[in-house]
C-alpha cells in the first residue's frame, strides 16, 4: 500500500514528519505527527502553464462543483454550510493547484478528506460543459436582441485582479523574466485568453495532471496516520495505475542583458508622476533554504524599514511617492524586485542609477551591523514564534514543504533554520550580505526592468473594446447560431436554477445536532487593577514571548483631531524620538523586538453604548528576556515622538496615501461597506474618518496642498498626540507565561504611573445620520455593492439566531443569486450585535442586477422551510466560523476584545443558545426585519466608471476616487 521512506523529528516545529510513497501509483505522501487537535489534510498537483487561458485556476474551481460519490453542483458551498472546518479552500499557484483543509473533530476531518479527494480524482467536468461555462467562461446571449456578452466567474474574478496595477505589474515581472518557461503564462488567465479556453483543452488537462503519479498529500496533527493511508488507499489510490507524467519545470537560462519592459496601466486622471517602475533578479532556486532565509532578511535590510538604507536613498532623492521590495519564493526560480510608485518620468533613469550607486556603496562601505542584526532578529524571532496569522499550522507547513518538496528535494529542509541562523550569525561579520548583494544583484544579469506607465480611462477602452469585439461576433452569426446561443444561455441558467435532488444532498455527510459543542468557546483572562489602570491578563504558554498591547482611550476627541489621529498610526514608530533619530530607532526596534505595530480600533460596547469604543491600540511583541526594552520603546514613541521635521512626515504620508491605493482595488467591499455603515452609525462614522475613505481624501488633501499646509498639519498633529499621552486612557493587554505575570505588571505600572493624569472632557459633536445612495468611481473593471441599515435603530434586537440566517443569506441565496447566477467573485452578508446589517458583492460584474437580487431576499427568508437536516447544517457551518483554535496572541487579543466590549461569557452562551434553538418558524420571523432595511433604501457601490455612469440614475451621490 504504503512504503516508509523517511521519519525525522524536527525540532523547529516539534513534530516527527514521515515521508511516505504509494506503492501502486508513487503518490507521494508527507505526514507531520504533531499533538495539535487542529488537523490538516491537503493534495496538491504540479500544474505548469502553457498559456494564459487559466486552465489551471477554472479546473480549481470546477472540480469542486460535483464529482462520483458526490454529485450536487456544489459540494463546496455544502461543506461550508455544514462542516466544523477551521479552513476549507483552494488555491492556485504559477506552478501548483493545493486543495487543503483543516478540522479538529476527527469525523468531520474524514469527511473533508473524502469530498476532497473525490472532488479532485472524480470531477462532474467530464459529465458536463456547463461547469467551465459557470466557473470559467461563457458566451451570454438572454435573447435574440440582446448584447452578447462574456460571462463567468474566473473571468470576472480576474479582470478585478488586474484593477490593480501592482497585480498587472508583478505579472508582467513573472512574463519578462522567464520567457522560455511556463512561468511566463498567468496561471489565474488573463481575461482576454480565459475566452480562448476550450472544453477539450480544458478536460485533456485534467486528464494528463490531476494523477496520483502527480500529487502530492499531506497530513497533519493528532490523526491516526495507518487508518488514513489505509481510507487514501482503498478509496482513491488503488484505482489508479502508475503513469509516467511529464510536470517538470524547466530552468530559465540567464540572460546575457538586462531586459527591459514597459506596459500600459489605467487611470482615471493623468498627473505626471504615475510610473511604477522595477527592477527585478532571478534568485537562485527555493530549493536553497539558507539562500531564501538570507535573502528575505536582505530584503528587509535594504528596503522594509525607515532606516532601511536602499528606500531611504531613492525616497531621499524624491523618487516615487512608495519604495517597496518583494521577494517571492513560490517559484522554482525566485525572484526579488524593488518597486518604486507614482515616480515622475525625469526620474526613471535615476531610478536605476541610484539603485545600483547605492548597492555598490554598501558592498564597499558594508551594510551597518546594527541593521543586520536587527533584521536577523526580527526574522529569527517570526520562525520562533511559530504565528500562523489565522492559518492552521498544518496549511502553512504543506506550502511551506512544498518550496522543495515540488521539485525534488525534501520538504522538511523547509522547516530547518536553527542550524542557518547559526552559520549566518559566523558568517554575517564576513561581508556576506554585501556577497548575496554583489552576486545576485549587482552582477546578475537574470534580471528586467519593467515600468507600468498611465494611461487615461484604459479600463473603459478595454471595455469598450470588448463590447465591440463581441457585437462584431454576434453581426457574424446567422439566425439559426444565435438561436443557438440563446438556446444554450436559457439552458445553461436551467442547468443552475434546477435544485438538487435530496438523494444528492443527503450524499454530503453531517454531524449530528448532539454531537456540537453548545458551550461557547472564551478565553482566559482576569483584569487586574493597579494605579487605577486596568491590566487585562491572559496567561498562557507563549514560549517566553510576552504580547503587550496598549488601547489608548480616544471617546473624547472632537472631529477636528479624527483625521490627525489616522495620520498617527501612520508616523508613530518612523520619526525621531527624543533619544533616537527614527533610522536608530527602527534599528533599535528590530533588535530587540518581534514587532511593534499601531491600529484604530473601533470596539462596539453591547451593554454601555459609546463607552470605551474607540481606541488607538499599540501592539507589541518581544522575547520576555528584552521587556525592558519593549517597554522602553514603547514609552520613547508615545511620549516624545517629535513632528518637526516636515520632509520626513511628507516622505511618510506619500506612502500612507500608496498603502491606501494598493488596499483599494483588493478591497473595494471594505470600502463600500465602511462609506455605508458611517452615515448611520457613529462609531464606523468615527472609523471612516480615521482609516477609510474620509482619511485618505484628507491625506491627498495635505500632500497635495503641502506648502501651504505644512506648518498647520504640523502643530495640529503634535497636538493632537499630546493628548494621547494620559494615564487616564491607558488600558494594558498582557499575554504571557504565568510565572511572568506580577513582576511584569509591576514594571508597567511603575513606568505609566509618570505620564501625566489630564482630566479628560468630551468634545464629540451629536451624531447626524445622513441617507447615502452613493457611487464611489475607481479605475477597475469590477464592482462592489453594498446595502443595510442598523436594525436596532428600527426597533429591532439582536439574537443568537441571526448568526444562522447570515450563514443562510451568503452560502445560500447570495452565493447562488449573485455569484452562480450572475458572476461575481464573492458575496456574503452580515449582521452585527451593533446592529448593523449588510448584504455586500466582491468583484461583481452588475450592480442594479446586485441590488435587485438583495431586494427579493425578503421573498426568500418569508418563505424558507428548511429540514430538520438542512437546519443542523446550518448550524454546523455557523459554529465552524465561532470555533476556532487560539494561539497564545490570539486568546489574548480575543480576550481584551470580550473584556472592553463588556462581553460575558454568559452573553456568549445566551447567543449560542439562540443558535441552537433556531428554528424555520424563527427565521421566517426575520422577514420584517430585512424588509424594514431595505425600505431605508441605503447603499454604496465602489464600482468602475461605466457602471457607474450606466446606473447613475439611482445614485444621490457619485464620487471620483
Amino acid at each position: 500500500m504504503f512504503k516508509l521512506i523517511n521519519s525525522e523529528k524536527i525540532k523547529e516545529i516539534d513534530s516527527v514528519v514521515k515521508m511516505y510513497e504509494h506503492k501502486k501509483t508513487k503518490a507521494r505522501v508527507m505526514y507531520i505527527e504533531s499533538e495539535d487537535t487542529n488537523k490538516t489534510f491537503g493534495i496538491g498537483f504540479k500544474t505548469p502553464s502553457f498559456d494564459s487561458t487559466g486552465v489551471q485556476h477554472i479546473l480549481e474551481h470546477s472540480v469542486l462543483c460535483g464529482s462520483r460519490k458526490f454529485p450536487l453542483k456544489d459540494p463546496f458551498v455544502e461543506l461550508a454550510k455544514g462542516s466544523l472546518n477551521t479552513f476549507l479552500n483552494a488555491m492556485t499557484y504559477p506552478d501548483k493547484t493545493l486543495y487543503p483543509i483543516s478540522s479538529q473533530n476527527d469525523t468531520d476531518f474524514r469527511n473533508l478528506m473524502d469530498v476532497y479527494l473525490d472532488a479532485v480524482f472524480f470531477p462532474n467536468i467530464y459529465k458536463t460543459p456547463y461547469l467551465l461555462m459557470q466557473e470559467g467562461w461563457r458566451f451570454d446571449l438572454e435573447d435574440i436582441d440582446a448584447p452578447l456578452e462574456y460571462k463567468g466567474v474566473v473571468y470576472n474574478e480576474m479582470k478585478g485582479a488586474f484593477s490593480s496595477p501592482e497585480q498587472l505589474l508583478f505579472t508582467r515581472i513573472d512574463e519578462g523574466l522567464f520567457p522560455n518557461s511556463p512561468y511566463q503564462y498567468e496561471s489565474g488567465g488573463m481575461p482576454e485568453d480565459i475566452i480562448d479556453l476550450t472544453y477539450e483543452n480544458y478536460i485533456a488537462y485534467h486528464k494528463k495532471y490531476y494523477h496520483p503519479s502527480n500529487c502530492y498529500i499531506c497530513l497533519y496533527g493528532n490523526i491516526d496516520i495507518k487508518e488514513t493511508l489505509h481510507f487514501i488507499d482503498k478509496e482513491y489510490l488503488s484505482h489508479f495505475d502508475y503513469q509516467e507524467i511529464n510536470s517538470q519545470i524547466p530552468m530559465q537560462p540567464a540572460f546575457d542583458k538586462v531586459v527591459e519592459k514597459e506596459y500600459a496601466y489605467s487611470v482615471n486622471e493623468e498627473k505626471g508622476n504615475q510610473l511604477y517602475l522595477s527592477y527585478n533578479f532571478v534568485i537562485g532556486e527555493s530549493t536553497d533554504r539558507q539562500l531564501m532565509i538570507s535573502f528575505d532578511i536582505l530584503d528587509y535590510i535594504l528596503l522594509t524599514t525607515p532606516a532601511s538604507p536602499l528606500k531611504k536613498a531613492l525616497i531621499k532623492e524624491g523618487i516615487g511617492e512608495d519604495v517597496f521590495g518583494v521577494f517571492q519564493t513560490h517559484l522554482k526560480q525566485p525572484i526579488f524586485s524593488i518597486v518604486a510608485k507614482n515616480v515622475s518620468a525625469d526620474k526613471e533613469q535615476r531610478f536605476y542609477e541610484l539603485v545600483e550607486e547605492n548597492l555598490n556603496t554598501l558592498c564597499k562601505k558594508g551594510i551597518p551591523k546594527d541593521l543586520i542584526d536587527g533584521a536577523m532578529q526580527v526574522k529569527e524571532f517570526n520562525l520562533h514564534e511559530g504565528e500562523s496569522k489565522g492559518y492552521s499550522k498544518g496549511l502553512i507547513y504543506f506550502i511551506g514543504g512544498l518550496k522543495s518538496w515540488l521539485y525534488g528535494k525534501d520538504p522538511t529542509d523547509q522547516f530547518k533554520y536553527e542550524k542557518i541562523f547559526e552559520n549566518l550569525k559566523q558568517s554575517k561579520d564576513n561581508k556576506y550580505f554585501e556577497g548575496l548583494i554583489k552576486k545576485y544583484i549587482l552582477d546578475n544579469k537574470h534580471c528586467t526592468k519593467v515600468k507600468l506607465y498611465p494611461e487615461k480611462n484604459l479600463d473603459a477602452k478595454i471595455e469598450k473594446a470588448t463590447e465591440d469585439k463581441l457585437a462584431k461576433i454576434k453581426a457574424s452569426l446567422s439566425k439559426e447560431q444565435l438561436e443557438g446561443y440563446v438556446k444554450r444561455t436559457k439552458d445553461f441558467k436551467i442547468f443552475q436554477e434546477t435544485p438538487d435532488s435530496e438523494k444528492d444532498k443527503m450524499t454530503i455527510p453531517i454531524l449530528k445536532k448532539e454531537e456540537l459543542e453548545i458551550e461557547p468557546m472564551y478565553p482566559n483572562y482576569k483584569v487586574i487593577k493597579k494605579d487605577k489602570v486596568d491590566y487585562i491578563v491572559t496567561h498562557t504558554f507563549t514560549n517566553q514571548i510576552c504580547y503587550l498591547n496598549w488601547y489608548i482611550n480616544l471617546d473624547d476627541l472632537d472631529d477636528e483631531h479624527l483625521s490627525y489621529i489616522g495620520t498617527l498610526v501612520g508616523v508613530l514608530g518612523k520619526l525621531d524620538t527624543k533619544n533616537y533619530n527614527y533610522e536608530n530607532l527602527s534599528s533599535y526596534i528590530d533588535q530587540h523586538l518581534g514587532g511593534i505595530d499601531f491600529y484604530i480600533k473601533g470596539i462596539a460596547n453591547v451593554k454601555q453604548k459609546g463607552k470605551n469604543e474607540r481606541n488607538l491600540l499599540i501592539k507589541t511583541k518581544a522575547l520576555t528576556k528584552h521587556f525592558s526594552e519593549q517597554l522602553a520603546i514603547t514609552k520613547e514613541i508615545l511620549t516624545t515622538t517629535k513632528f518637526d521635521d516636515l520632509e520626513r512626515l511628507l516622505e511618510i504620508l506619500k506612502e500612507i496615501r500608496s498603502f491606501i491605493n494598493m488596499a483599494l482595488a483588493s478591497d473595494g467591499h471594505k470600502v463600500a461597506i465602511s462609506r455605508l455603515l458611517s452615515h448611520f452609525t457613529p462609531l464606523q462614522e468615527f472609523e471612516e474618518k480615521v482609516k477609510g475613505l474620509d482619511f485618505y481624501h484628507f491625506i491627498e488633501d495635505i500632500i497635495d496642498n503641502w506648502e501651504t499646509k505644512k506648518e498647520e498639519f504640523s502643530l495640529k498633529l503634535t497636538e493632537t498626540y499630546k493628548l494621547l499621552c494620559n494615564v487616564k486612557r491607558i488600558t494594558i493587554g498582557i499575554t504571557i507565561d504565568k510565572a511572568e505575570v506580577d513582576s511584569t505588571i509591576e514594571k508597567i505600572a511603575a513606568d505609566i504611573k509618570l505620564l501625566p493624569k489630564n482630566a479628560i472632557k468630551s468634545h464629540q459633536k451629536p451624531f447626524k445620520e445622513v441617507p447615502i445612495q452613493e457611487g464611489l468611481v475607481f479605475n477597475g473593471t469590477v464592482n462592489y455593492v453594498a446595502q443595510g441599515y442598523n436594525f436596532k435603530k428600527l426597533g429591532f434586537e439582536y439574537t443568537g439566531s441571526m448568526l444562522m440566517l447570515k450563514t443562510i443569506l451568503s452560502m445560500d441565496y447570495l452565493w447562488n443569486n449573485v455569484r452562480v447566477k450572475n458572476g461575481a467573485y464573492g458575496c456574503f452578508s452580515d449582521f452585527r450585535k451593533s446592529g448593523n446589517m449588510f448584504f455586500v458583492s466582491y468583484r461583481d460584474p452588475n450592480v442594479a442586477k446586485t441590488l435587485d437580487i438583495y431586494k427579493k431576499v425578503v421573498d426568500y427568508i418569508k418563505d424558507i422551510n428548511l429540514t430538520e437536516r438542512q437546519l443542523v447544517k446550518y448550524l454546523i457551518g455557523t459554529i465552524s466560523t465561532l470555533d476556532f483554535p487560539y494561539t497564545p496572541s490570539t486568546e489574548g487579543d480575543i480576550a481584551q476584545l470580550y473584556c472592553l466590549s463588556n462581553t460575558t461569557k454568559d452573553d456568549l452562551a445566551k447567543v449560542r443558545g439562540e443558535l441552537f434553538d433556531t428554528t424555520n418558524e424563527i427565521l421566517r420571523s426575520f422577514a420584517p426585519i430585512l424588509q424594514a432595511i431595505l425600505d431605508q433604501n441605503q447603499y454604496c457601490v465602489f464600482g468602475n466608471k461605466t457602471s457607474i455612469e450606466q446606473n447613475k440614475d439611482i445614485f444621490e451621490n457619485i464620487i471620483n476616487i
